[in-house]
Parts: C-alpha cells; structure tokens; sequence
C-alpha cells in the first residue's frame, strides 16, 4: 500500500509513544527533551505525509489514498509496541516482578494474531515455497527478535534498545533502494531525516546522562 520508508519511519515512532504512554499510564517522568523530539517527529511526519493528505483530500486518485491507508495500518505497529513495552516496565516494577516471565507471551501473541488474520487469507493460493519461506521470516525477523527484546529489556538500558532498532531503518531503505528500485521523496527524505535526528538525540542524549549518574 505504501513505501519501506514510510512504513520503517512511522514504525520507528515507537519509542516516542511508548515514553508518551508511560508518562500517562505509569507516571513515569517525561524528560523536556524527550518533550522536544516528540514534538519534532511529529513536525517530521507531517511533512512527510502532507502531499498524500493533500492529494487524498483534492482526489487525485486512490494511490495517494491507498499510500495512506498503508502509512495509518504502519501506525498500528508502535502504537502497540508502546503497550506491549509499557506494560511490561509495570510488571517489572510490580511487588512480584520476579516471577513475571513474558517470553511466553510471545508465544501467546502470535497465536491471537494467527487466529484474527486467518480469516484475511483466504482463499489460500500461496505454494509451499512461498508457504516455506513465510515460515522462515516468521521465525528469522518475529519469533526469535521478540523473544530476544524480551530478554535483552532485562540487561540493556531502554535507550541502547531504541538506538539498535533504528538501524533497521537505515538498512531496510537502502536494500528497498539497492534491490526494489524503490526511490524516495523529498518528503520522505526530509521528513524522515527529521524524525530520525529527534529520536537519534534523544536516545543519545539520555544514554550520556545516564552515564554520567544524572538520570
């Protein structure tokens, strides 16, 4: 429906979400510059998704209105990225956070998912090498990462966490560019880069204070 760039940079937004819902739900202090880069990914954002409002909104056709819809379904990502984080920071706070183990909740979430889009595959006309390397993914890129981010959210600082999973973006547009000839907006560039320094300068930013004893 849309680009890897807009989907891998609305995705990114996931840890400004996740501070944002922490900061409602769990009360937890939201430094000002965190404040800061959520407000200039936002701006970043909305430049990059201001001609296919603008399109969608003058009816210049459904490609701009299916870009879109592809850009609102990525959305759906770090919003529930941001509740699975944020409710795992109150388990782990909680009086019997020692016996709270979530790597089987991996296992539970993938079957919920499962069931609920099982429906939106039929009729089934993928082959048993499509089937086989679907498996593959679903193994490589969900079902071994998430159990690990389970895992490493126990030894590594929130920051270092965010800084990682940002260099998917960086590399999933350069093999989208290399090997799908897939070419990037100005919007996107520009507003991408944005959002990307906003989260860069946070993490950045927190992880010196950190460092430094100050946080």
């Amino acid at each position: 429906l849309t680009s890897v760039a807009n989907v891998l940079i609305t995705m990114a937004l996931g840890p400004l979400f996740t501070a944002v819902l922490s900061r409602i739900a769990l009360k937890t202090p939201l430094p000002t510059r965190t404040w800061g880069a959520v407000l200039a990914a936002g701006a970043g954002i909305a430049y990059m998704y201001a001609p296919q409002l603008a399109g969608v909104g003058a009816g210049q056709g459904a490609a701009k209105g299916a870009a879109l819809l592809g850009s609102l379904v990525a959305l759906a990502v770090p919003i529930a990225g941001a509740v699975q984080w944020t409710l795992t920071q109150h388990l782990q706070r909680s009086e019997n956070a020692q016996k709270v183990d979530l790597v089987p909740a991996v296992l539970v979430g993938a079957v919920i998912s499962s069931l609920l889009t099982l429906p939106l595959a039929f009729p089934f006309t993928a082959s048993s090498a499509d089937v086989a390397w679907l498996g593959l993914l679903g193994l490589i890129q969900l079902a071994i990462p998430c159990a690990l981010s389970v895992v490493c959210a126990r030894v590594l600082k929130g920051p270092e966490v965010s800084l990682l999973a940002l260099l998917e973006i960086v590399f999933g547009i350069a093999l989208a560019w290399a090997f799908a000839n897939e070419a990037l907006s100005a919007n996107v560039l520009i507003g991408g880069c944005v959002v990307l320094a906003a989260l860069v300068t946070n993490e950045v930013t927190s992880l010196n204070r950190r460092s430094g004893g100050k946080e």
